[in-house]
């Protein structure tokens, strides 16, 4: 049996987000994500993709996008749907999700040895809600205060430990399953009243404080390519790559992913610092 199965999440139209899958993939090949005690899952669209990948794929259908959206309206709940349906196909008792904007940059042993039933792992501690300077935070308290929302068979109140956690990464025991269910119903409830993208982690945040789960945080062990710099510079990178070896040959991928270089160089960073002052201005 495997003892931990790392999970990524690709959909949607750009290529780019299945390109960082792979890259992901390829990245952690060697040293981490081949080891015997280990398997990879993709929850994906477009399962043609990684046909060749030595992966477990499991297929997000059209209805299933429909329903994990709320209806189209809100796609980062996907990614909630995509990590429990993973979760409950597997025998490993822990998860790790991570991002494909995001790779390894340090063995996550360390992390998966702490997830347990009792703990969970998120990528970063964002800050408190109320009291915030940020104003993207600040829109969980412009919606939520002095309000309480039916949640399921209950109810949902900010609270002073309410914080934002960054769910760029997501490491949870195969025991807490359900409360990936219990996110993704106060991710509905609370979406219709705040105007911000980060509703899902919140709500998975919420759900593990609120049921007793501890949680510890693992950027420190990663590197992303997440803001528009970094994406606008690293994804025509993958684009050539990939169109130059085929989608589907991982045997030519593994040999050639130490030629990908996605991290700018200083002067690709001082040329886009320099757009976008003059853009500003």
């Amino acid at each position: 049996m495997n003892k931990l199965e790392h999970v990524l999440v690709a959909y949607g139209d750009e290529l780019g987000y299945h390109h960082g899958a792979k890259f992901q993939i390829l990245a952690a090949w060697q040293k981490w994500y081949s080891k015997l005690d280990v398997s990879v899952c993709v929850v994906t669209d477009k399962p043609e993709l990684f046909s060749d990948y030595p992966v477990r794929i499991i297929q997000i259908t059209s209805q299933d996008a429909h329903n994990w959206s709320l209806a189209g309206t809100q796609h980062f709940g996907i990614k909630l749907r995509a990590l429990e349906k993973a979760m409950h196909t597997t025998d490993a008792p822990a998860s790790l999700l991570l991002d494909t904007d995001t790779y390894w940059s340090k063995n996550p042993r360390p992390l998966i040895n702490q997830i347990k039933p009792n703990k969970a792992v998120m990528f970063c501690d964002e800050g408190q809600i109320r009291g915030t300077r940020n104003l993207s935070i600040n829109r969980f308290n412009e919606g939520l205060r002095n309000r309480e929302i039916p949640w399921a068979d209950t109810s949902y109140k900010l609270s002073n430990l309410s914080r934002m956690y960054n769910s760029s990464m997501i490491g949870l025991h195969k025991n807490n399953i359900d409360l990936l269910a219990r996110a993704f119903e106060l991710f509905s409830a609370l979406e219709p009243h705040v105007e911000a993208h980060t509703v899902e982690q919140f709500s998975l945040g919420e759900t593990l404080r609120l049921n007793g789960v501890c949680v510890s945080f693992g950027s420190r062990y990663t590197r992303d390519w997440s803001s528009i710099g970094r994406k606008n510079y690293a994804t025509p990178i993958l684009k050539e790559f990939f169109e130059k070896f085929g989608e589907n040959d991982f045997n030519t991928h593994l040999k050639q992913i130490d030629s990908i270089r996605i991290t700018r160089p200083l002067k690709i960073l001082i040329q886009q610092k320099i757009a976008r002052l003059k853009g500003q201005s």
